[in-house]
């Protein structure tokens, strides 16, 4: 490592104990374990300075509560790194490593560099990792889904009461219960809540480091075996795919299309202003807004199980919390429709073009080099789904499932005056809970009349205000001495990050004004338009047609908004981000892991994004309009 005092200051980030937090985030420690925290002890500070730590923005754009953690954080360190280490054996990957500073969270991954494990690991990998791919379809199919499915209905079943009774039921004297059981059983309701969380992790990352191989496997291939590709050209040759991510968007786009066959009021009330409970108390008044909303609740599960903003964050929730996302798509889509626009992407083209792509490239290649690329393209054609429906199935279906469920724990103990509100449970971490509601059954226990303490609500309320503040904070983009050069190819092919983006954070790079920046070409086209910077879900109802999206990154969530856009830019995430998959699928020009987008443009710039070649100029600043 080089030595500090030769160090020039703009050469590194700080060290962790540099990082400068607002005064207002004073106590952030305390709602975060201390294995999560920078420093806790010299020998473990000497290890993470000879580390280089990066922002995850992809799954910590804001702090993260305390219970998310265990969704992200946590099972992120547990689960990729198991996945990575032990199970499969990936042999340059010993994992994943992070801490959290303020409620967000830092990544630094874990290389093996020990010639002779290396060996021993190629071995175990090269022999599992070649079983699940010649199964994958059975396993994905037979094991792996209906497996998650498993875990959430199991969630869904735990038994969680709105209140404990004034008194024990008869029975528990009648039939020697042993006292009260309930105030234990909620106790053991919410450990296999926890157990099952973590579970349905472990199938999070069951296959996806495979699935990822497989594709940089394939741009290898490609790149070897056409120097001059681009990554906008393979990543089309595996576009078309009929993954479920996509089913969301296509539902409401059935159901937009329903709207407009039944006619009547349906449409006009789809596309009137109100609430969603104002619009749907005005369907059920007629029969065709009756068959409407039949058709709307049918498709609510699985298809409305959809997070907002990040699958981590429960106190952004998700669409079924209020309804607001797909009523306002829905109005977006019916609007279409009555103006005669396309709705949703034309599958069977996108299949037609990867298809012309992938016979013209084979159309260069010798009768050998034509077996290998045909091998690695139908690998990454066979297993790719896997990389957007893992974050429908996990990320969304999962976790809608998994915060429904702690909002019920969370009403109990509103209903006992130990919490304002159910979704402040998540203030407080996973192992936390069970504190709370051990406090519960020691109130509980002492009849009617006996004192509920207030430190749980004054502890909720100091972590909302700190978590407020840290909201408010600019973390820095990394900590401690970068790489000379960024190589390891999950970082850049899911994070985006690059040499380039790290000396466009040291401010070593780019143009001195910010007039043009460089990203990963992840759709390709050209286009020119007005800039709509947003950065968390909440705002996406801001975003109108034919705009160019400037964000952190897309969510799932996003899908049916960049139906609409003229194209994309992100300041994270590479050329198999879901920004690039998805934008790829609607022939939308995007230009993702810019790095610096979101802090250098502002809503109403004029800015061309070329996709082909991975630029973003700006050509006119909005307050020269």
């Amino acid at each position: 490592m080089t030595d500090e005092a030769n160090q020039e200051p703009d050469d590194r980030f700080p060290w962790p104990d540099e990082v400068e937090i607002p005064d207002d985030c004073a106590g952030w420690e305390e709602m975060y374990p201390r294995y999560f925290r920078f420093g806790q002890g010299a020998e473990r500070s000497e290890l993470e300075r000879d580390r280089f730590w990066f922002w995850d923005q992809k799954d910590s754009p804001k702090p993260l509560r305390p219970w998310d953690i265990t969704l992200c954080v946590e099972s992120i360190t547990m689960q990729l790194s198991q996945a990575q280490s032990r199970v499969f054996a990936v042999p340059p990957a010993m994992g994943i490593d992070l801490r959290i500073i303020a409620g967000y969270s830092y990544a630094s991954p874990v290389p093996c560099t020990d010639p002779e494990l290396l060996e021993e690991r190629k071995a175990v990998f090269s022999e599992r990792s070649e079983y699940v791919y010649e199964n994958f379809e059975e396993l994905y199919e037979d094991e792996w889904l209906p497996a998650v499915k498993d875990i959430g209905q199991e969630i869904r079943d735990l038994d969680v009461p709105e209140q404990l009774p004034e008194y024990a039921p008869e029975d528990v004297v009648y039939d020697a219960q042993g006292l009260y059981p309930g105030a234990v059983d909620i106790q053991s309701e919410y450990n296999r809540l926890q157990e099952l969380t973590l579970r349905g992790w472990q199938r999070h990352f069951e296959y996806l480091n495979l699935v990822y191989l497989a594709y940089l496997s394939f741009k290898e291939t490609c790149d070897d075996l056409f120097p001059d590709i681009s990554d906008d050209a393979i990543g089309k040759m595996v576009t078309g795919l009929e993954t479920d991510l996509f089913l969301a968007d296509a539902v409401l786009n059935d159901l937009a299309r329903q709207a407009m066959e039944l006619g009547g009021d349906v449409p006009e009330i789809l596309t009137s202003a109100g609430t969603p409970d104002e619009k749907m108390a005005r369907l059920e008044e007629t029969e065709a807004g009756r068959e409407f909303l039949k058709a709307f609740e049918d498709v609510k599960d699985p298809w409305f199980h959809i997070t907002v903003s990040r699958g981590y964050h429960s106190a952004d929730g998700s669409w079924l919390d209020t309804l607001e996302q797909p009523f306002d798509h829905l109005e977006e889509k019916v609007t279409a429709l009555q103006e005669g626009t396309d709705i949703g992407r034309d599958i069977e083209a996108l299949q037609d073009e990867r298809e012309e792509i992938v016979a013209e490239y084979r159309s260069y290649l010798n009768e050998s080099e034509r077996a290998r690329f045909d091998q690695a393209h139908e690998l990454v054609l066979t297993v790719y789904n896997h990389a957007e429906d893992h974050q429908f199935w996990i990320e969304n279906w999962l976790h809608t499932i998994i915060f429904q469920k702690l909002d019920e724990f969370g009403q109990l103990l509103v209903n006992h005056g130990f919490l304002e509100e159910p979704r402040d449970i998540t203030l407080f971490g996973r192992t936390e809970v069970p504190e709370l509601l051990a406090d519960l059954a020691r109130v509980w226990s002492q009849g009617h009349g006996a004192q509920t303490p207030a430190y749980w609500k004054e502890d909720a309320a100091d972590r909302k205000r700190i978590l407020e503040a840290a909201e408010e904070w600019s973390p820095p983009p990394a900590i401690g001495e970068p790489p000379e050069e960024v190589t390891d190819p999950m970082v850049i092919m899911l994070w985006g990050i690059t040499t380039e983006t790290v000396q466009n954070w040291l401010g070593t790079a780019g143009d001195e004004d910010g007039s043009e920046m460089n990203g990963f070409a992840s759709s390709s086209g050209t286009v020119e338009g007005p800039a709509r910077v947003i950065t968390s879900g909440s705002e996406l109802t801001a975003v109108e047609r034919d705009e160019i999206l400037v964000a952190p990154l897309t969510n799932p969530d996003w899908t049916p908004v960049l139906s609409k856009i003229a194209g994309a830019v992100t300041d994270n995430g590479g050329a198999t981000s879901h920004t690039a998959i998805v934008c790829r699928e609607y022939g939308v020009p995007a230009v993702t892991g810019v790095g610096t987008a979101t802090t250098q443009l502002e809503t109403g710039d004029r800015i061309r994004v070329n996709g082909t070649e991975g630029t973003v100029e700006v050509l006119e600043k909005a307050e020269q309009h």
